[in-house]
């Protein structure tokens, strides 16, 4: 984490006062359990914005931390449901609330994100494309009565038999926007969400945790249950102040929280909003340049798994307050 720190500082010349491990990615052990190519190590698994820019849209509806272009910070949960812009170098292409996740495909284009509820989209004779992020990875020409197993990663646009419209292509990076999420300066869905209007608001099932998709891209039953290990969570006061809180787990001194425990404390701290970011060794909070939780993870671990010294995991995104 304090790569990222030591780029932040370097680039935008601001010294970092927190950090702390963003949201959840597809890494590589969870890349060859879904046997998916290696281009898809790193993906996103839900909302980032950064610098105004989508770089990956909501999948569920699980809740995401949003700075607004006047500097605000809002939490609220998040979903693709409201409709979605698609840009590409030839084409602008709107689609409305209706074109998302259809029981059965319109006559024009549609697009289904993680909250569809079949093992497959249906093809037949139609035009999808899988996304990872914002990067089209495959086009599947289909047949009639054929369909295509979900790729549990990204949104998946489905297009009517015919040419694609210009610029959608494999490999090519598209623009996407969404109209619940205009005037958002940078954003990271995490989850779940533990507090809402000072009251605990865990809500597993409707964020999709434990639907087949989700649990298939996460890499411990303790994201979508309530077991007890390091937890890390983000919370707004009264007065619209940032409470962060990391607990540490699974090392003699501790065995960690369970999400309801998290929302209990954030709650008792007078937090009226909060999520918990991803949890297990990932759960790291840096305060200036020191690294204040304990980590139980050792990247050699199997050398000596009785005595090696925690170290700080690597993420792969991390949010930063200056």
């Amino acid at each position: 984490m304090v790569d990222f720190i030591d780029e932040f500082e370097t680039r935008s010349g601001e010294a970092a006062r927190i950090a702390w491990n963003g949201g959840y990615i597809l890494n590589a052990e969870l890349v060859g359990k879904l046997g998916l190519p290696e281009p898809y190590i790193g993906t996103p698994l839900g909302l980032i914005i950064s610098d105004g820019r989508v770089l990956c849209p909501p999948l569920y509806e699980k809740p995401a931390l949003i700075v607004k272009a006047d500097g605000s910070i809002e939490i609220r949960r998040i979903t693709c449901a409201g409709g979605l812009r698609v840009v590409t170098n030839g084409c602008d292409l709107s689609l409305p609330a209706e074109a998302h996740n259809p029981t059965a495909p319109p006559e024009g284009p549609c697009y289904y994100d993680l909250l569809h509820s079949d093992e497959s989209f249906p093809g037949d004779g139609r035009t999808l494309l899988r996304l990872a992020g914002t990067r089209i990875m495959e086009i599947v020409e289909t047949r009639r009565g054929k369909d295509v197993p979900v790729f549990p990663v990204g949104l998946t646009l489905s297009f009517p038999a015919g040419p694609l419209p210009p610029g959608f292509e494999e490999g090519a990076e598209l623009k996407l926007e969404l109209p619940d999420l205009a005037g958002v300066e940078q954003a990271v869905e995490a989850g779940p969400l533990l507090v809402e209007n000072a009251e605990i608001a865990i809500d597993m099932k409707l964020e999709g945790w434990k639907t087949n998709n989700s649990i298939r891209t996460q890499a411990a039953r303790l994201d979508y249950l309530d077991m007890r290990g390091p937890k890390i969570a983000v919370g707004l006061d009264t007065e619209g102040q940032l409470v962060v809180l990391t607990i540490n787990g699974r090392i003699r001194e501790s065995v960690g929280a369970t999400h309801v425990d998290m929302a209990e404390i954030m709650k008792s701290h007078g937090c009226v909003i909060a999520l918990g970011f991803d949890p297990g060794g990932s759960s790291t909070l840096v305060v200036g340049r020191e690294t204040v939780n304990i980590s139980p993870y050792h990247p050699d671990y199997e050398t000596n798994v009785w005595s090696m010294p925690p170290r700080p995991r690597g993420v792969s995104n991390v949010v930063i307050g200056y």
